[in-house]
């Protein structure tokens, strides 16, 4: 307990009133964590509890001089956190009702592009699958084009191999990845999405 570090509470409260940080530590570590397991009970929300009880004793230390009871300033904490913590607890309220009601409002246009672009992340996902499947040589140069963004002069440095070279495997490449695709019906999006990131210099 907090009484044990200063042996009286007067001391303690007079260290807090000069503005004693070492006195302000033995508060904080004193009360903290019940404070934080307070509201989080409340939002159900560890990071923002921690950031409201934060917030508490900021306050606490701007009004130190204020208080002449350790009672009253573990009171005062304890008001501030619950105040905080309802107040959050009805701004979440009012942003998830706001939310619902835009996502009702929202235009079909944009729903379907939503869609859609959920779609390609899929297709995106699974060529990256399909190149892992391929052997070393074409992956590694499918892999340095089209992941790390490399040139054909950079890949075929990274390689060892001549620029030729690295413009045939990337050919072969897409023609084994094309038959992959044909074949896991993906449809020509995926194959389209290889060839605007070809790399020909």
């Amino acid at each position: 307990m907090v009484a044990k570090h200063f042996h009286i509470e007067p001391e303690l409260l007079q260290q807090l009133s000069t503005g004693d940080e070492r006195a302000l530590r033995i508060l904080y570590n004193e009360y903290y964590t019940s404070l934080v397991f307070f509201a989080n009970s409340m939002i159900h929300d560890t990071a923002q509890a921690e950031d409201i009880v934060i917030t508490a004793f900021t306050r606490y230390w701007d009004k130190r001089t204020q208080f002449e009871a350790l009672a009253a300033i573990k009171a005062y904490l304890y008001t501030l956190v619950r105040n905080d913590c309802y107040k959050y607890y009805h701004r979440e309220e009012a942003r998830k009702k706001h939310l619902l009601a835009v996502m009702d409002t929202l235009p079909e246009e944009y729903v379907a592009y939503a869609d859609s672009r959920m779609v390609i992340a899929e297709m995106v996902q699974q060529i990256h699958r399909e190149i892992e499947q391929l052997n070393p040589k074409y992956r590694d140069v499918i892999y340095l084009l089209f992941v790390e963004e490399l040139s054909i002069k950079e890949t075929a440095y990274q390689l060892q191999i001549s620029e030729n070279n690295v413009r045939k495997r990337k050919e072969r490449a897409i023609e084994l990845l094309r038959s992959r695709i044909v074949r896991a019906n993906l449809g020509n999006l995926v194959l389209f999405y290889l060839v605007i990131h070809g790399k020909t210099h």
